[in-house]
């Protein structure tokens, strides 16, 4: 019977996990056997820088570290080590296209979603001559601020991709929420649910909005009686 690498056991769980949390995103877990994780790739990263060791086995390590990180949602583990495949490691020992692709397509993923630069991120794009279609659509959704893009394209990405983008969401959700606002007086509820991404209860709760439910009905303005 096949069992399944720590990565894969890992990257199981969390994607799971993340599917039920549509707008959260993951900071440094507290979960004592996750932050065990977290702390051995720590170790075992810089383990590797200082042994100045650049070759395949450190490729895989490097790979290892920023696949189950980003499903951690821990940025303190896989951006360094997307960095440094990026600038260094590359030079001495080339990585496969496929490899390349993966770790650009993240590292433009972290620009525009986590950081929100996406000046920077359309500038990599241009020298590293990269194409995706999943990153560009998301980076075009914000560019313009396009909720319905965003989420579109959200839903073709891979597991990895998607808790990338989940930086974003808040920001994508805000947006979509004062466009709501400033163009209905009211929605029906399962619509507006739909639209968001969650329940309502949460979303009052989360983002504290002074609009109310009516039945099956979100009020957004009161309209005034003459």
């Amino acid at each position: 019977m096949a069992t399944l690498s720590l990565e894969q056991h890992v990257v199981g769980n969390l994607t799971c996990r993340m599917r039920k949390e549509p707008l959260a995103v993951a900071t440094t877990t507290t979960a004592p056997e996750l932050t065990i994780i977290t702390m051995a790739m720590r170790k075992l990263r810089e383990a590797i820088v200082a042994s100045n060791r650049q070759d395949i086995f450190a490729v895989a390590v490097y790979l290892f570290i920023i696949r189950t990180a980003i499903i951690l949602g821990h940025s303190e583990s896989y951006y360094p080590a997307l960095l440094h495949l990026i600038n260094r490691h590359r030079r001495v020992l080339p990585l496969s296209k496929e490899d390349e692709e993966e770790v650009i397509d993240y590292y433009l993923l972290d620009l525009a979603c986590r950081q929100q630069d996406l000046a920077t991120a359309f500038s990599i794009r241009k020298v590293y001559n990269h194409r995706s279609m999943q990153t560009d659509r998301i980076m075009t959704a914000l560019v313009h601020s396009d909720w319905v893009l965003f989420e579109r394209a959200k839903c073709g990405a891979d597991p990895h991709q998607q808790r990338l983008i989940q930086w974003a969401d808040e920001k994508m959700a805000d947006h979509a929420l004062q466009c709501i606002g400033k163009s209905y007086l009211s929605l029906p509820k399962g619509y507006f649910e739909q639209s968001i991404g969650l329940q309502w209860e949460e979303l009052k709760m989360m983002k504290k909005l002074s609009w109310t439910l009516d039945d099956q009905t979100v009020v957004i303005k009161q309209m005034r009686k003459r």
